[in-house]
């Protein structure tokens, strides 16, 4: 066997592979692995909470977000896409943080076109619309065609949780949540405390 053909010592990993990227892997081809095969079966949704769960870690590390978040859409087209509002600009518009929340939601759904999605946000500007409604508005122009869910009477990402909870536990208790660096550490925990299992998508800062 030729020097370049030689495989690693039995029960040791290649010097190159550190342990959290082979770890990452196995997460991501866990979560991934749920979708395979599943067009004639039921989707394992509690597979998905029981997978993420377990490996919190490494799910919402940043190469392994924007990989589970497809897998857990892909696996269950019940899974709802939220997005967390933010406060609009007293011109009624969408701020960049919003706007990159709405972009990121945008390419979530362009993809996963079966999946629900729902918007977050109450009134936050006198004479505007909510948060929610201009997200929905948002949305739209960017050619989503998904079913969207408005949630308008939220103030807070705690009343995002609250407001949100009950339906997305109707739908199995995961969700991919849609917000921005580093408010969704956060936004995790919260959805987390209340017993729903959520990934991060992760677009803009703020």
């Amino acid at each position: 066997m030729s020097p370049s053909h030689r495989r690693a010592p039995s029960g040791r990993l290649p010097s190159r592979l550190s342990r959290s990227a082979v770890a990452a892997g196995l997460v991501t081809a866990s979560v991934a692995g749920l979708c395979i095969g599943q067009s004639s079966a039921a989707p394992l949704v509690g597979d998905s909470k029981n997978i993420i769960s377990s490996n919190r870690e490494i799910a919402d590390s940043e190469p392994v977000r924007p990989l589970a978040s497809h897998a857990v859409l892909t696996n269950d087209p019940s899974v709802p896409i939220v997005v967390l509002g933010a406060r609009l600009n007293e011109d009624c518009k969408p701020p960049e943080v919003l706007a990159d929340r709405l972009d990121g939601a945008a390419e979530l759904a362009n993809i996963h076109r079966g999946n629900p999605i729902v918007v977050t946000g109450g009134a936050t500007q006198p004479d505007c619309a909510s948060e929610a409604k201009a997200m929905e508005t948002g949305l739209r122009m960017r050619g989503v065609t998904n079913q969207i869910i408005v949630e308008e009477k939220s103030g807070s990402t705690l009343e995002n949780v609250a407001n949100t909870s009950d339906y997305i536990k109707g739908n199995g208790g995961v969700a991919v949540i849609v917000t921005s660096d580093p408010h969704y550490s956060r936004a995790l925990t919260n959805f987390r405390d209340e017993d729903i299992e959520a990934v991060a998508y992760v677009k803009g800062e703020g």
